[in-house]
């Protein structure tokens, strides 16, 4: 047994040496910075893109959509008409041209639409022009608006009304008063245009089917001489009422065809000398058609 203190010190450090390995690499793995295992895998950590909300980057998941916007509607359209006792509805038991003509444009279009009525019975030529001369509601009305319907002519010819009843009145006793409605006109339109403020209005200008009574009502009272002269004389109005319009870029909307297209009596107020509703209503289909698109 003597020689176990040699054997002991040569066993010694071979049994300690497993134990000091494995000291150094405890102490190794619990330096401040050394890598862990989740730290070996590198790439695989890497590859988690950071999210925008951290970062402000949007290029992972592209720009951002636009904030939704709202359009604003169209204003309405705005139709004035200005005229005689055709255009303010006299005894048509109806709306009205002005009130129906809004409603079927605002039903093609799919646009609101106002109207305005300044249609006054017995007007003439004469009484327009000073309406829209010195009366503020007519001039506000016209500045601002989109259509301008216009029917005028016929009252001033009143005169040559009466002069054929009493004796006669042909081309020389009526063509110089028509000469003179279709000057004012001109001043009319005129002042239409120059009120307007923005784009130029729409201007439809209607002439007429007869300037006096007509149908069964005419045939009662004067038979048909009075419709042949009252045609003759209606024929020289709306050659003046359309040549006036066209110089001055409106439009001359066709009354006389569509409503002496066959006996006018069915579309005729009692009286003869008005559209009844379906008169109106064929006015009213006469002017759209001619009525750009908005």
């Amino acid at each position: 047994m003597r020689h176990w203190p040699v054997l002991l010190r040569i066993l010694l450090p071979v049994l300690l040496l497993p134990s000091a390995a494995a000291l150094i690499w405890l102490s190794a793995s619990s330096t401040p910075g050394a890598p862990t295992h989740a730290a070996e895998k590198g790439p695989a950590a890497s590859s988690v893109s950071p999210t925008p909300s951290s970062t402000g980057d949007t290029s992972a998941t592209g720009p951002s959509p636009a904030p939704a916007t709202t359009s604003t509607p169209a204003a309405p359209l705005k139709v004035v008409g200005v005229g005689d006792s055709v255009m303010s509805g006299t005894n048509c038991n109806c709306a009205g041209i002005v009130a129906e003509y809004a409603a079927a444009l605002q039903q093609r279009d799919g646009r609101a639409v106002k109207g305005d009525n300044l249609g006054v019975p017995g007007d003439t030529t004469s009484d327009l022009l000073d309406h829209l001369q010195h009366d503020n509601t007519y001039r506000a009305a016209v500045r601002s608006a989109d259509v301008v319907l216009v029917t005028i002519g016929a009252n001033d010819l009143g005169p040559q009304w009466s002069q054929w009843q009493a004796s006669s009145c042909d081309d020389t006793c009526y063509d110089p008063a028509v000469a003179q409605m279709g000057g004012r006109l001109d001043q009319i339109l005129t002042l239409i245009r120059s009120l307007r403020s923005g784009p130029p209005a729409t201007v439809l200008v209607t002439n007429y089917w007869n300037v006096f009574t007509d149908g069964a009502v005419a045939r009662a009272s004067g038979g048909q001489a009075q419709i042949d002269w009252s045609q003759d004389i209606t024929t020289a109005a709306n050659g003046a009422i359309c040549a006036t319009a066209t110089a001055h870029h409106a439009t001359c909307v066709d009354l006389y065809t569509p409503i002496q297209d066959g006996d006018p009596t069915d579309v005729l107020a009692p009286d003869g000398d008005h559209p009844n509703a379906a008169g109106v209503g064929v006015i009213v289909k006469a002017l759209l058609a001619d009525t750009p698109r908005s």
